[in-house]
């Protein structure tokens, strides 16, 4: 079912209302005209048989009918006006907005009616003993027809569903301003309140979300301060000790210790990040790299000196992809890390056209783990087998550039799947 919007849905059911009902009025504006001049063609027929019956008080019964005789011309009726009703021997015609009943001669009887009338005895008149309808005057209505109260029943009607709409209208387009304000506090980080200027549920609603957004602002600068306190609290000891590990004479053990803390103020760096993009915060810088320059990064990102256990398999033409390059390059790494940490094999990499596959033997992951979209999603947790954060970042990081990411096992052996978006693949 196609999108459409509440204001385009309120807007079309007016607009149909609308049209019925003009188009209802219409008929029966119609029909009202139609019984009235029919009316009015009984009483002609009337005022004709009053004429026939020559009674002293004529035009006094045809005043009471609301006819008279008309001094008009019936050649120039008959020829300039608009015939509406008509019976064997007259016409009730339209002429400069009166009606006319004008009579005329019946057409001569068939050669057929003549045989069987004398059959029946009966002589047809000459056309001399015969009374010439055409010789009658023509009769005039004297009563107007009166649909005021029908033009102002439908100009009222028309009045309050317009007016109806526009206030309805006004108060959709309020929420398209309160979408607008949301869009704006969720894209900019705008803390600016929604002006509340009526008492309505749009009011509530406005007034509801200008609470929340306090909530949220006031939680948002709680969580940077802590976050900035306790980066900072972590780095003082991490550039401490690498200080400390500076001054030891072995200089073997001086350059692991000098590595742990190297990882940690990465670790740390890292989390930043994470937190910047779990909070939706972060903007990716995309640009054009290929894949095998963000694995290179990747496997630098490891800080480890042997990498013969990381096997790269590569097409003769490898993808271009848009990406964030340190963010993309930091997921990839999780991965590898995981692959090297949880197998005794080598980790093989496998790049596609459309995707980048890393393999590695070893144990099936649990099910309730295979949820990369929660951080902390382990039953137990322990120092030995970590946080499970490295697939929760890996997961974020792919979906924010619009990637997916896929886990599959075969033969003693995990997959993990980076599908990139082909719009993207050059």
């Amino acid at each position: 079912m196609r999108n459409l919007s509440i204001i385009k849905l309120v807007s079309l059911f007016f607009i149909l209302f609308l049209a019925i009902i003009n188009f209802s009025f219409i008929v029966e504006y119609e029909r009202q005209i139609a019984d009235l001049r029919y009316f009015t063609f009984q009483r002609f027929m009337m005022g004709m048989r009053t004429i026939g019956d020559e009674p002293s008080d004529r035009d006094e019964t045809l005043q009471k009918l609301g006819i008279k005789l008309s001094d008009a011309n019936k050649t120039v009726i008959r020829q300039n006006g608009q015939k509406i009703l008509e019976d064997s021997y007259c016409d009730m015609i339209l002429y400069q907005d009166k009606l006319y009943f004008v009579p005329r001669d019946p057409p001569p009887p068939k050669k057929s009616m003549v045989k069987i009338m004398l059959l029946a005895g009966i002589t047809p008149s000459s056309d001399q003993e015969a009374i010439s309808m055409d010789d009658r005057p023509a009769l005039e209505n004297l009563e107007n027809f009166s649909l005021n109260r029908l033009w102002v029943l439908w100009g009222t009607i028309d009045t309050v569903i317009i007016l109806f709409f526009i206030i309805v209208l006004r108060k959709l387009l309020r929420l398209r301003s309160l979408k607008s304000a949301i869009r704006a506090f969720g894209d900019a980080n705008l803390s600016e309140e929604i002006p509340v200027d009526s008492k309505d549920e749009l009011g509530e609603i406005a007034t509801e979300f200008n609470l929340a957004m306090k909530k949220i602002h006031l939680l948002k600068e709680a969580r940077t301060l802590f976050l900035r306190n306790i980066l900072h609290e972590l780095r003082t000891p991490v550039m401490k000790g690498k200080m400390l590990a500076s001054i030891i004479k072995d200089d073997e053990f001086k350059g692991q210790l000098r590595q742990i803390f190297v990882r940690q103020e990465i670790l740390l760096g890292e989390m930043v990040k994470v937190e910047k993009l779990a909070s939706n915060e972060w903007v990716l810088v995309a640009k054009e790299y290929r894949i095998v320059d963000i694995l290179d990064h990747a496997i630098d990102l490891l800080l480890i000196h042997d990498t013969k256990r990381i096997c790269i398999h590569a097409q003769e033409i490898t993808p271009i992809i848009l990406a964030d390059f340190e963010l993309l390059s930091t997921s990839i790494k999780n991965l590898l890390d995981n692959a090297l940490k949880y197998s005794k094999e080598d980790v093989i990499v496998e790049i596609h056209l459309d995707h980048i596959s890393i393999c590695s033997q070893g144990e099936q992951i649990p099910q309730q783990r295979l949820d990369f979209s929660r951080a902390f999603n382990r039953d137990v947790e322990s120092t030995s087998i970590g946080l499970g954060l490295g697939l929760y970042i890996s997961n974020t990081i792919i979906l924010k550039h619009h990637y997916q990411l896929k886990y599959f096992y075969e033969k003693r052996t995990n997959y993990f799947k980076i599908y990139f978006d082909n719009n993207d693949i050059r």
